[in-house]
């Protein structure tokens, strides 16, 4: 199903959950996960999301311990440990902030540990569009991209809207995710990569 993996709904704004739900509808998406509202009935399917800004691996863990259940736990990065403690943390789906992810912070030993957990990573797209984070944006997501295509972890698309001019159609999404790389048949999987993360498939056992 085709999903923005992240969406920030400040409740005490004008903009209403609906607001942003009809826009994403009508922009081709079909499921969006929300951070900072509670989920309700709207044209969307929509599944909450908790984003954690931890600046030390007890912070994080603690921080996903509490995380409502059935939420869909998105981690901010930081260092190469950190992001290895993030990606062995039960409960976490996610891993976002890659505009500001530091040097050797995701190499080939983290990308296939991500891979072998089944945890994303998030193309930001509100990061590409603003000129103070486009550069670094644009630059990491190509690293992320390369190493993705070797270790085949989940890669997910989030608008990080703010507002519901914030969300862009399936074509813009394509554009935006052109300028580092990555070819459309990528962009809609990725669109649809929400799946495997939130219903992985369980291995079956023989027993002869």
């Amino acid at each position: 199903m085709i999903s923005d993996a992240c969406i920030c709904v400040n409740e005490s704004s004008s903009f209403s959950l609906t607001d942003f739900s009809d826009t994403a509808f009508k922009n081709g998406y079909r499921r969006i996960v929300v951070c900072d509202a509670e989920p309700k009935a709207v044209s969307c399917e929509v599944i909450r999301g908790v984003r954690i800004t931890a600046k030390t691996a007890k912070e994080l863990m603690t921080s996903a311990r509490k995380a409502p259940k059935g939420a869909l736990v998105i981690a901010d990065v930081g260092d190469n440990s950190f992001n290895r403690t993030a990606i062995t943390t039960k409960g976490i789906h996610l891993l976002a902030g890659l505009d500001a992810l530091p040097k050797a912070g995701f190499e080939h030993i983290t990308a296939k540990m991500a891979a072998q957990h089944n945890v994303g990573l998030v193309i930001e797209l509100g990061k590409i569009i603003d000129p103070k984070t486009r550069r670094s944006a644009l630059s990491h997501y190509a690293d992320i991209l390369k190493l993705q295509r070797k270790y085949r972890f989940p890669l997910v698309i989030a608008s990080s809207a703010k507002s519901p001019s914030g969300l862009k159609n399936l074509y813009e999404t394509v554009a935006l995710c052109s300028l580092f790389g990555m070819e459309r048949a990528e962009v809609y999987s990725a669109l649809n990569a929400l799946d495997g993360i939130l219903y992985p498939k369980q291995t079956v056992e023989v027993v002869e």
